[in-house]
């Protein structure tokens, strides 16, 4: 037992459902009790099992990072949240695995920005647009100065 205080005296000991788990904690997390209805925790824990968290905690924790990333992210991006059908998220996921993309979120990113450039060219075609500080530059033929 002394070895294992040792090993992993940092993390904290949590009981839930009458099961012992560790949970990794930064020493200045401060513990919130917020009460909910019964169907809002049932729908957590279907979430918790779905995902394979370790414990409710972690489950309603991961919920709160992803809420506070999309209602604060960085000043220059803005979250938006998209519902798929389960057969073009498999698609997504799909083309992630074989090498299409880098991530989901990264074709998806992809598809809009293809869908608002053929979108500017039905518009307005041959208008030249300004380019964006996340496209390469593209130098017509000539290589850049």
């Amino acid at each position: 037992m002394d070895t294992f205080i040792k090993q992993f005296g940092h993390l904290s000991n949590v009981r839930q459902n009458a099961e012992c788990c560790l949970t990794s904690m930064a020493d200045t997390s401060e513990r919130v009790t917020v009460r909910i209805p019964q169907d809002l925790l049932e729908k957590l824990k279907a979430i918790q099992e779905a995902s394979g968290t370790a414990t409710i905690s972690d489950t309603i924790r991961q919920g709160l990072e992803r809420f506070v990333e999309v209602n604060l992210p960085p000043p220059n991006i803005r979250k938006v949240v998209v519902d798929l059908s389960r057969q073009d998220n498999t698609q997504l996921e799909e083309f992630v695995r074989e090498g299409a993309s880098v991530s989901v979120d990264d074709a998806v990113r992809s598809a809009v920005r293809e869908y608002i450039r053929q979108r500017l060219d039905t518009a307005a075609p041959g208008v030249p647009r300004g380019r964006r500080d996340s496209e390469p530059a593209v130098a017509d033929g000539a290589p850049p100065p």
